[in-house]
């Protein structure tokens, strides 16, 4: 049987488990200042479970549509890659925390903290894109594509939830 040769993962700028603690606690945090604006308590679980739920939903439909190009990492690649995008998804929300809270905080409008709220996940979430890309290393066009088009619509998916969420918390 043909074996794909895979890469050597990417090092993290932190060890693999802080980043994914880092991911587990960053949405945390966001719906807390969307929380802390708005009075009410639902971001504080919604936006973890928008994260997490969205790559649980959408990451076996990358899985197959890379095989299918014929350009496929084994499982526990994708697995990997994966966990590593999470990590980064983590490390950089982490360092986007703190300017979010102050920006969000010190403006007189919900608009205003939801726009920060949201620029800092989807910024952090196109990070990771770009990691997890990174650490697939498609080699064929196809591979590549499908790759791109599945990051466009997992990160649509999941800002349309966020924009439901925090438009909801608004009014």
């Amino acid at each position: 049987m043909f074996q794909i040769p895979v890469a050597p993962p990417l090092p993290l700028a932190a060890p693999r488990a802080l980043s994914l603690a880092l991911a587990a606690a960053g949405p945390v945090a966001i719906g807390g200042i969307l929380a802390a604006h708005t009075g009410v308590i639902a971001p504080l679980a919604a936006a973890p479970a928008i994260v997490f739920g969205v790559v649980a939903a959408t990451s076996p439909a990358l899985y197959i549509a890379i095989t299918a190009t014929g350009d496929g990492p084994p499982l526990a690649a994708v697995a990997r890659a994966l966990g590593s995008a999470l990590g980064a998804f983590g490390i950089a929300l982490a360092g986007l925390v703190l300017p979010a809270a102050f920006l969000s905080l010190s403006s007189v409008t919900a608009v205003t903290t939801i726009m920060v709220c949201s620029c800092a996940l989807g910024g952090a979430a196109v990070l990771a894109m770009k990691r997890l890309s990174d650490e697939l290393a498609t080699r064929t066009l196809s591979a590549g594509v499908v790759t791109f088009v599945w990051a466009i619509a997992t990160l649509g998916i999941a800002g349309r939830l966020w924009w439901n969420l925090a438009s909801e918390a608004v009014s």
